[in-house]
């Protein structure tokens, strides 16, 4: 059994960005589905969801697919226009998921640096070899983008100024999570220099999706689709992207970074999803292009603030000592879970279910819990049902993070 995969599950949905771009026309997205034969996931997806009647019309759906993806092309092409425009000799592509963005390093003289959770970067780096993108360092890394260890081991394969981006990430990022990335990214940018580019701040990518739907109900219909979707995969908070521009300004000048706001689109920009669209589509997408925007950020030197990312100085520096006893599974954690270590936690509880009731963690030395552990808990809480899984003597710091996501609901502190 893959533990990884089921603490991680948010990284299927990365292969829907790579098939967009397919469907774009993107020649090196097409060569990626054909290298790791996920034509046939898409097939055997296609297949399961035969005769499901969708909420949306067909109008409707069409108008769908046709924003999502002509914004993941956009934002495609809006990275490969500042990397060209800007001479940009190194590239740490963090939450890097299945885009072909390696392939494009290796043919204009990137270096290049692709993260994301374990499983993703170990098929990825099969990939690679097989199509003959070689380096000194590994092409994929396993990472987590609140462990700074984990990056910094990734951003030490290459060599002088780098340049970091990261695509749809903040969309699932708690302010906690948040909190640990952008300090992670500070730090890191201290280290080599360069800049951080995401358009995740500057683009309405619900807008895409919905501006030229016609229902009355067709928004509310996409937004409980999204909903529903995120909490198949045990997701249940919008990210910091999603916060307003103020606010999310704000947070990150608070992390010692300083934004600088780059156009999402470029006259003449050649997207081809565009061409075959009806004129009233392409004029209300043509004004959301036109009105998004990428945004760059870069070490503020005068920010002095709190430099330490809490217990994120080694890669993985969990522990699990646990017994079972009396119908409960007692456990004693040591360090972080994140998306690096809590497969292990779920695998201590997978391989307990049978004759026990309930969980009981000691947290006196829990320093830090990311989605992927809160998700390995409510998956416990399913298992066993409500009020079986508990803290004791866990941090003020750990509550919180419990607290902002909604999880104190489903989990007892004592």
């Amino acid at each position: 059994m893959d533990y990884r995969s089921m603490v991680n599950p948010t990284f299927l949905t990365a292969k829907s960005t790579l098939y967009m771009l397919a469907a774009a026309g993107n020649e090196d997205a097409k060569k990626v589905i054909e290298a790791l034969g996920t034509q046939d996931v898409m097939s055997a997806d296609s297949k399961k969801n035969e005769g499901e009647k969708s909420p949306m019309s067909e109008a409707d759906s069409n108008a769908f697919l046709a924003g999502v993806t002509l914004a993941v092309e956009a934002r495609y092409a809006a990275l490969s226009h500042y990397i060209n425009s800007n001479g940009v000799k190194n590239l740490l592509d963090i939450a890097c998921g299945y885009t072909p963005r390696s392939v494009y390093c290796s043919k204009n003289g990137v270096d290049y640096v692709g993260v994301d959770v374990p499983v993703v970067a170990e098929e990825l780096q099969k990939f690679a070899a097989e199509a003959g993108i070689v380096k000194d360092h590994p092409v994929y890394v396993g990472g987590d983008a609140t462990n700074e260890a984990s990056l910094k081991a990734a951003a030490d394969n290459l060599d002088g100024e780098i340049l970091i981006s990261c695509e749809g990430l903040t969309g699932y990022l708690s302010s906690d999570e948040a909190d640990q990335f952008f300090n992670g990214i500070r730090e890191l940018l201290k280290a080599h220099g360069g800049a951080w580019v995401t358009s995740d701040f500057g683009v309405d990518y619900e807008a895409f999706a919905t501006v030229n739907m016609t229902s009355p109900d067709a928004v509310k219909i996409y937004r409980e689709s999204k909903n529903k979707s995120m909490k198949a995969f045990n997701v249940y908070n919008d990210g910091v992207s999603y916060w307003d521009e103020d606010k999310i300004t704000a947070f990150i000048n608070d992390h010692g970074l300083l934004v600088e706001k780059l156009p999402f689109y470029y006259e003449g920009e050649d997207l081809n999803i565009l061409s075959p669209l009806p004129e009233p589509w392409k004029d209300s997408f043509m004004n959301l292009l036109k009105s998004s925007t990428v945004w760059k950020m870069t070490v503020d030197p005068a920010f002095k603030g709190e430099t330490a990312v809490e217990g994120a100085t080694e890669v993985d520096n969990l522990k699990i000592d646990y017994v079972k006893h009396g119908g409960v599974l007692e456990c004693k954690i040591k360090g972080r879970i994140d998306t690096i270590s809590s497969p292990a936690l779920l695998e201590v509880f997978d391989k307990n279910y049978d004759g026990i009731h309930k969980i009981v963690i000691d947290g006196t030395e829990l320093q830090y819990v990311s989605s992927a552990g809160l998700r390995v808990m409510l998956m416990a809480v399913k298992r066993l049902g409500d009020g079986s899984v508990s803290i004791d003597n866990a941090s003020d710091e750990v509550k919180e993070i419990f607290d902002t996501t909604g999880f104190s609901e489903l989990i007892i502190f004592n």
